[in-house]
């Protein structure tokens, strides 16, 4: 078993290569040089050529004296391979095939990795006891992500939010989408925090859409505290956070133009944190946490709205649907400003509420972000919490039946950007 400098002085009769694809043999031109190419070429520099004939001349001449040469390459054009076959035996097929008696063979094999074997954890023991935790006088609380961490997959839900296991760091050169959605968040916080309780009216919002200068700073300032961390220190964007500043201001003028035409309406609170004992039956309560995104006020309702910088659904037909993970695309979002809309509710009770999702990306064409039912507009929520709560209530018993395991979900669906996939053999 050698590579190609190795037989260089010796003769074989039978030889077998392996890998004989494009990319591979030969290697892809490279160079390592930070001479430019044609600085190479112009001063008679070596360039990757010379590398390529050195490795043709040994490709030819160790299968110059063989008998029997084998050549095997992968036709299948998958991670990073292109599934051509090198240059060299095509080199041999038409330039020499009065020198060569040369066969092809196509050879298919059905490989199946062996089935791995389900995954549960049963709600013993130490398990038993971090779940605990979640309850009235234990030290953590649920929320409305790890909630719908559960309903997508129990055993996520075990590893994430009862183990507290998590992706492994690594430093990014780019802006992370968690990121991104955070720098959106605390702009779009910080533009709006002084008008708590005022009327928000077009012109005001207008004057702020216009100041490019005030909204450049806002994200420098947001850059160098959340991605950066350097609180204080803002620094002019650069390079590729440029590109995603200037994403971002997009997203946030559109934000505003979005409300110019909703304005004038009271803003109320933003970034709104809430963290509640919910009694689901006589024997078990559990606590609550999360943080509502923007409260305002206009005509008597009152919106709870919820930014998210991707896209997504804002109608459901049945309650049924937010709670089921079978479903490919289950509404998750509409889910979150239930729970938000149903404990700001018990906080702060005789309102009526409106639940809306902001999607960044479908905010530039016939935007709308009130929550429908049915293409219904849902503008007075307390209508749906009866059935919400018992679905509700239903998975939290779920959760915390000590008879019931901690599974992998049946829905592969839900496994494609989950951290823990590899884990599972998904």
């Amino acid at each position: 078993l050698m590579g190609l400098l190795e037989p260089r002085a010796m003769d074989f009769q039978n030889i077998i290569m392996l890998s004989m694809n494009a990319g591979v043999f030969p290697f892809k031109k490279s160079s390592n040089s930070i001479i430019p190419y044609t600085l190479r070429k112009g001063f008679y520099m070596p360039p990757y050529e010379l590398q390529d004939s050195i490795f043709a001349y040994h490709f030819y001449r160790m299968i110059s004296r063989a008998k029997n040469v084998y050549f095997l390459y992968d036709t299948r054009a998958e991670g990073g391979q292109s599934g051509e076959v090198s240059r060299y035996l095509y080199q041999i097929k038409y330039l020499y095939p009065d020198k060569f008696n040369m066969n092809e063979r196509l050879f298919s094999y059905q490989v199946k990795s062996p089935q791995a074997e389900a995954i549960l954890v049963n709600k013993t023991g130490t398990v038993w006891d971090k779940l605990n935790e979640f309850r009235v006088g234990g030290e953590r609380a649920l929320s409305a992500s790890s909630f719908n961490n559960y309903i997508d997959c129990p055993l996520r839900f075990y590893l994430m939010h009862v183990e507290e296991l998590s992706e492994e760091d690594e430093v990014e050169e780019s802006i992370e989408h968690s990121i991104f959605g955070s720098i959106l968040h605390k702009i779009m916080q910080e533009i709006y925090d002084k008008y708590k309780d005022s009327v928000v009216t077009a012109d005001l919002l207008t004057q702020i859409m216009k100041n490019d200068a005030f909204i450049t700073r806002k994200l420098e300032e947001a850059f160098a505290d959340l991605y950066r961390k350097q609180k204080g220190k803002p620094k002019p964007l650069k390079g590729n956070n440029y590109l995603v500043g200037e994403t971002l201001r997009n997203y946030i003028k559109q934000v505003l133009k979005v409300d110019i035409a909703y304005a004038p309406f009271t803003y109320r609170d933003s970034e709104k944190v809430f963290r509640l004992n919910h009694k689901v039956d006589d024997s078990l309560s559990v606590k609550f946490k999360g943080s509502i995104d923007r409260i305002d006020e206009k005509d008597g309702i009152t919106r709870i709205i919820d930014y998210k910088s991707g896209q997504g659904e804002l109608n459901y037909k049945e309650m049924e649907d937010l709670f089921d993970s079978s479903k490919d695309k289950r509404p998750k979002p509409i889910l979150q400003t239930f729970i938000y809309s149903y404990f700001y509710n018990v906080e702060v009770p005789n309102k009526v509420l409106s639940p809306g999702i902001y999607f960044m990306r479908t905010s530039f064409t016939n935007f709308s972000s009130t929550v429908t039912c049915k293409g219904q507009q849902i503008d007075d929520i307390a209508i749906y919490f009866p059935e919400f709560e018992t679905l509700f209530n239903e998975k939290i018993s779920e959760l915390f039946n000590k008879d019931i395991p901690f599974t992998q979900t049946e829905n592969l669906k839900n496994c494609e950007y989950c951290p823990f996939k590899s884990l599972c053999e998904r």
